[in-house]
């Protein structure tokens, strides 16, 4: 998994109703897709801390806004989490095609699908394309196209066999220290305004991404950063490779947690994005 980032189930706690939440979401979400960020993970905070967590929100709108237009009224019902989704901003990834015109299907496409019915899957498309193995009705499926228009033929794949950026997963985990424990040959990172200036250790962390191939960022809330939303702070320095500021001398006393998400990526992308990025839209 090339590029992970890590947020708090606190990450909406400076969001005063669920339009804000769902706007902040979909900012969060561009900056995701722009800088090829292939999974969020949503880590638990400390219980002690009265503020709200928004675990299962945050999960829902990021995973709608990943999932292609065409294919959302089949896989998110109505909810009352979903009411302001139309103000999130489109994607325009790879795996959001705007083309639904089955003439223009060739062989290598990628896809999101999922079956309507047996042996048909709505792909976007005009009508739906024949296939014989049962896949998902209820969760969208990625297809590689082995044969194009006409007589199209397609195979089920994972998001991580494509060779270009295909949008992002959605995880929630139940301990952030046991899953840093358990991401081997992986570079991890902690962001925080008390780190060391991100120049600094620069040719340090290039190096160890261009070994492992793949790098967690993990970021604070809007109130707390990492050290105080987990538990046992011996054990997250254990399991953090650098603890960096990429933001030097910043002009306000506080950064927005997406405004951090995305400084941050786009300050680390030109180094480490060769190493630990697919290809992006215009490769």
């Amino acid at each position: 998994m090339p590029i992970q980032i890590a947020i708090p189930d606190t990450a909406l706690s400076d969001s005063t109703d669920l339009r804000q939440k769902t706007a902040k979401l979909g900012q969060i979400a561009r900056s995701l897709a722009i800088f090829r960020v292939e999974r969020i993970i949503i880590y638990p905070t400390k219980q002690k801390y009265t503020q709200k967590k928004d675990s299962s929100l945050i999960s829902k709108i990021l995973s709608y806004i990943d999932t292609p237009q065409y294919l959302r009224f089949r896989i998110f019902p109505r909810s009352p989490a979903l009411k302001f989704a139309g103000i999130l901003p489109p994607l325009r990834t790879q795996s959001h095609p705007l083309d639904s015109k089955s003439s223009h299907i060739s062989e290598g496409d990628l896809r999101w699908g999922i079956q309507i019915r047996p042996g048909e899957i709505d792909l976007g498309l005009e009508k739906p394309v024949k296939h014989s193995d049962s896949v998902g009705e209820h969760k969208a499926t990625l297809f590689r196209v082995v044969k194009g228009y006409p007589s199209i033929r397609l195979e089920s794949i994972t998001r991580d066999e494509t060779d270009v950026y295909f949008g992002f997963d959605v995880l929630e985990i139940d301990d952030l220290i046991k899953f840093l424990e358990n991401s081997p040959n992986t570079t991890r990172i902690g962001l925080t305004r008390n780190g060391v200036q991100y120049h600094r250790q620069k040719d340090e962390i290039v190096s160890m991404c261009q070994n492992n191939k793949s790098v967690i960022l993990v970021l604070g809330g809007p109130r707390f950063g990492i050290r105080e939303l987990v538990e046992s702070k011996d054990d997250l320095k254990k399991n953090i490779d650098f603890w960096i500021n990429v933001i030097q001398d910043q002009g306000t006393e506080t950064i927005r947690l997406e405004e951090a998400l995305h400084a941050s990526l786009a300050i680390l992308s030109p180094s480490l994005g060769p190493f630990v990025s697919k290809s992006g839209f215009y490769s």
